[in-house]
């Protein structure tokens, strides 16, 4: 077994040995695996380097293992032969099953795109004749958020980083954003009554998977009246299960131009709804993601987490509203608990603010 990830080697080093064993074209690497259980922002942004490893290798037979209730991310992606689901409730017998699975398989190559506690389990027991890793920098991260230390300024954008431990394989980047595919039976089977297609529609995504990452709903709420008031736009409000906020931010709005799918909607469902936004204005959170899969021009809220950790819309047009603090970026996620009175980095962010650059993207958008 090789590693393609070896510290003690250079990285030309590594590159050379490669095009002498197996360059980008080399018909020994025949069966591929890429390892990405989570999240929905992470696996959405992933797809930039499953359609660039399918150019590189038209001809090989290119896997990827998700949690199964992210499948519906990749089910409809060309680029992928299988698609399999890991079940989050099947605990390490689920991953016990999962090794056996991706050993039958006999990979020539497989990629943690993850590198976590799971796969970095599985990962001994795994055979196939190279691997590569997602390099995180854990060290140089903490640092960063820790101690302020300017060690992320520079870094490519996640969507980039996802693609370096391919290099020595002849993957490159083709400086296209990530794609998110539907089915035609998706979209034409979701329909909003009382709604027209003949307006246009905005996007408004209050959530994120963890508190610290959310503007208030009162700003939210603030921004929708404006957007009724001053615009032609309809608003559809998107939210999980647990997002009750949402019916708060859309109480008293006039039905006829505000609707809220809080708890109703799939992801595939969702996906094909805010297809059919103009524009999208949302929180650091994994339906921004897909609608930048969707290639949906977003106006992007950052709080704790911030563009040098590089999560950020691949869209030209997105626009990013965010507060320069000495306390940002504070987490890679938001979980982090605040070390000051209250979140100014979100506090701060006035609905006027973000209603400006809503009003300057629906100027640009068709």
């Amino acid at each position: 077994m090789n590693n393609c990830h070896c510290e003690e080697q250079s990285d030309e080093a590594i590159s050379s040995r490669l095009r002498r064993t197996c360059g980008p074209h080399n018909n020994n690497i025949r069966k591929i695996l890429i390892v990405r259980f989570s999240s929905l922002g992470d696996i959405v942004m992933s797809t930039a380097l499953i359609r660039c490893l399918r150019q590189a290798y038209p001809s090989a037979q290119i896997d990827m293992v998700v949690r199964e209730d992210f499948l519906d991310i990749i089910r409809h992606n060309p680029h992928l032969d299988r698609k399999i689901g890991l079940d989050r409730r099947s605990g390490l017998r689920g991953l016990y099953r999962l090794t056996a699975q991706i050993n039958r398989e006999r990979y020539d190559l497989i990629y943690d795109a993850h590198w976590s506690l799971r796969t970095l389990f599985i990962r001994p027991w795994l055979k196939a004749d190279y691997f590569c890793k997602f390099e995180k920098h854990y060290l140089r991260r903490a640092l960063a958020l820790t101690f302020k230390m300017p060690l992320l300024t520079g870094m490519d954008r996640m969507l980039v980083r996802y693609l370096d431990p391919l290099k020595p394989f002849g993957v490159i980047w083709d400086a296209q954003g990530p794609e998110l595919f539907l089915d035609e039976h998706s979209v034409s089977a979701v329909h909003l009554e009382d709604f027209s297609e003949n307006v246009p529609w905005i996007g408004v995504i209050p959530s994120a998977q963890w508190p610290g990452k959310r503007w208030p709903a009162e700003r939210f709420r603030t921004l929708v009246q404006k957007i009724v008031e001053h615009s032609p736009y309809t608003t559809i409000v998107f939210g999980g299960n647990n997002d009750h906020f949402c019916a708060d931010i859309c109480k008293g709005m006039p039905p006829s131009r505000v609707m809220n799918t809080q708890g109703r909607l799939s992801i595939l469902e969702a996906a094909a709804i805010m297809k059919k936004c103009r524009l999208v204005v949302a929180n650091d959170t994994g339906l921004m993601h897909v609608a930048d899969g969707l290639n949906i021009p977003c106006v992007l809220i950052l709080g704790p987490t911030s563009k040098e950790l590089g999560c950020l819309p691949f869209h030209p047009r997105s626009r990013i509203v965010e507060q320069t603090l000495w306390c940002r970026p504070c987490s890679k996620n938001g979980q982090a608990p605040c070390l000051r009175s209250e979140r100014y980095c979100l506090t701060a962010i006035s609905s006027e603010r973000v209603w400006q650059e809503c009003e300057a993207l629906m100027g640009e958008v068709p």
